[in-house]
């Protein structure tokens, strides 16, 4: 069981990784945008997430060719060790992908959508998948019940392919998938903060220190 945030964020993603509950930092060129920055900085946001703590940081690679997209990915790989090549299901993203795994680059093929992309990423080698929960909702789909699909392929085909669950809106979903074999969640801070919400154990935490209290006057 692992669990990643999706953001680079750095006041956010600091706060978080220093729990030791997340295992790394997933980004991409929409969530670089939204922090003000670009693939430009991948190499200082590799330092300052693994300064915190990030055992892995996924930076995804960009273009229209496979050539480029495997050429590119070797630049994002060599920024360091635990760097994880994303790149996107398309055709010439998953030749790329096989490419790199085949050279023995961990990669995510993201932007997963159907059980099928989830038999084309295992071919490719590919470390993990990254199926988009929220947008599989969004497009009218049942997204619980298409992900649930391509776990049940990975598992009964024997693939180490792992679904890294992304655009996850509630912790909800992920108790559902993680009750279905689902391994690995990338989240907003947000909805990380929200696995700590629960109203009876903040009940609980003032209870005790009442207690603490109450005996130590």
């Amino acid at each position: 069981m692992r669990m990643y945030l999706d953001t680079a964020d750095r006041a956010a993603a600091e706060d978080l990784l220093a729990t030791g509950l997340f295992a790394g930092l997933t980004t991409n060129p929409t969530i670089l945008q939204r922090s003000g920055l670009g693939v430009a900085h991948a190499e200082e946001i590799y330092r300052w997430a693994t300064v915190a703590g990030a055992r892995e940081v996924f930076f995804q690679s960009w273009g229209q060719d496979t050539a480029t997209l495997v050429e590119r990915g070797r630049q994002l790989r060599d920024i360091g060790p635990a760097v994880v090549v994303k790149l996107v299901a398309s055709r010439a993203g998953s030749a790329a992908c096989a490419q790199l795994a085949a050279d023995g680059l961990p990669t995510l093929l993201t932007a997963v959508y159907a059980p099928e992309q989830a038999l084309v990423a295992a071919a490719a080698g590919a470390t993990y998948i990254a199926p988009y929960l929220g947008r599989l909702a969004d497009a009218g789909r049942d997204g619980v019940a298409e992900v649930t699909a391509m776990q049940e392929a990975l598992t009964a085909t024997g693939s180490s392919t792992e679904i890294l669950l992304a655009s996850i809106r509630d912790v909800e979903s992920m108790v559902t998938l993680a009750r279905r074999g689902v391994g690995c969640f990338t989240m907003s801070p947000d909805v990380a903060e929200a696995l700590f919400a629960d109203e009876l154990t903040a009940a609980a935490v003032t209870d005790f220190e009442d207690a603490v209290r109450a005996t130590s006057a």
